[in-house]
């Protein structure tokens, strides 16, 4: 436990340098949410509701076809994605196993940070709690349209509890790995 600051210069570097990949598929996956869902606890559940769920929604809003409706032509050409349950069903099955070994990775790399227990446990904590609630979120809304916003709040508080989670571990390991300050650095030196 936290000797990965006074590690050979290959562990140190292959330490940063994952976390850099990490971070780069981390952004994309935030942009493809944007692109595909939104960052919004209402765009996530309208991303996952149910098929029937948004049939009756549009059956009860439609009171006359002669009604003037206004278009929007910045998005006229923009098709809505929706994950139906057969997607749901794969995302899951693929995402949750990435994000666990994405979290048993941020948490082998907490554990050699010179950091407290109570520290690594809460870091270890979080990155494994992230991901359930993304799916948890995903997945109520998806069952419980009418709660379908709260889940949404819950999967958008997942993903970003994860990338604060990266962003942290990525902050110490460039400090405490790259500059170190004061006896630490004597110590690295040595």
């Amino acid at each position: 436990m936290g000797t990965l600051p006074q590690s050979p210069l290959e562990v140190r570097l292959a330490t940063t340098l994952f976390l850099l990949l990490l971070g780069l598929a981390d952004l994309f996956g935030a942009l493809q949410v944007r692109n595909f869902a939104a960052f919004t606890p209402k765009g996530v559940a309208a991303t996952v509701a149910p098929e029937i769920h948004r049939e009756m929604a549009m059956a009860c809003c439609q009171t006359s076809a002669a009604k003037e409706k206004p278009v929007d032509l910045a998005t006229l050409d923009s098709p809505r994605h929706q994950i139906n349950r057969e997607l749901l069903v794969q995302d899951t099955h693929v995402h949750v196993p990435a994000y666990a070994m994405t979290a048993a990775f941020l948490a082998l790399i907490v554990f050699g940070l010179s950091l407290s227990r109570r520290a690594r446990v809460a870091f270890v904590s979080v990155a494994f709690a992230a991901p359930f609630f993304d799916f948890l979120g995903l997945w109520g809304a998806h069952l419980d349209p009418a709660a379908g916003t709260l889940f949404g709040a819950m999967t958008i508080g997942g993903g970003f509890a994860m990338g604060l989670t990266y962003l942290a571990v990525l902050s110490l390991v460039l400090k405490q790995c790259w500059f170190p300050t004061g006896e630490k650095r004597r110590n690295a030196d040595a």
